[in-house]
């Protein structure tokens, strides 16, 4: 997808424009885009994951919005390891899913980055300029589109197999993908 495709709505989903820095309420947005049938079988599924995850505090109230800017924080947290990345992520989640903040709330994402061990000054520059990581973004998008129907998702491989896991997943489902892979503890 070329960079001019990246703009606010198109590459993060169908959003008002007012719901840029601040987002419009999860569940009324989940409802008109998922359906009222569909939407209490999700939640009870990534209620459960969490529990079994033993994550406390799971709440689908507050906002929801753009993720672009989070994911080009995420590109650049890469940039400073993996284990910087993860933190950021978990932060992401975690402020989302337990603490119903806005994933497109500038303060929001600049408090997970600074969390993460992030330069503060560099995650504001990449989020001052408008194309910063869009490149590697782009190119990521390209390489793991194809099947993602949920997020997270997940691709595990141990360079001949590949095994996908796409939206919340009980630890077992992980388990059994190393398993198969013939990954012990």
């Amino acid at each position: 997808m070329p960079p001019q495709v990246w703009t606010r709505g198109i590459a993060s989903g169908q959003f008002p424009e007012d719901a840029e820095t601040k987002g419009i309420e999860k569940l009324p947005y989940y409802i008109s885009k998922f359906g009222a049938n569909a939407l209490p079988p999700m939640l009870e599924r990534l209620g459960g994951a969490m529990r079994d995850s033993g994550i406390e505090g799971f709440s689908m109230g507050g906002n929801t919005g753009p993720t672009l800017d989070g994911h080009r924080l995420a590109t650049y947290a890469e940039k400073e390891g993996l284990d910087k990345q993860n933190a950021f992520m978990e932060e992401i989640f975690r402020a989302y899913f337990c603490e119903e903040k806005a994933p497109c709330d500038r303060d929001v994402l600049l408090a997970a980055a600074r969390s993460a061990g992030l330069d503060d000054t560099k995650a504001r520059e990449v989020l001052d300029a408008p194309t910063a990581e869009l490149g590697e973004l782009d190119e990521q998008m390209q390489r793991f589109a194809r099947g993602v129907s949920g997020v997270p998702f997940f691709i595990v491989s141990d360079g001949k197999k590949r095994f996908k896991l796409s939206g919340a997943q009980p630890p077992e489902a992980f388990l059994e993908v190393f398993e198969d892979l013939g990954i012990e503890d």
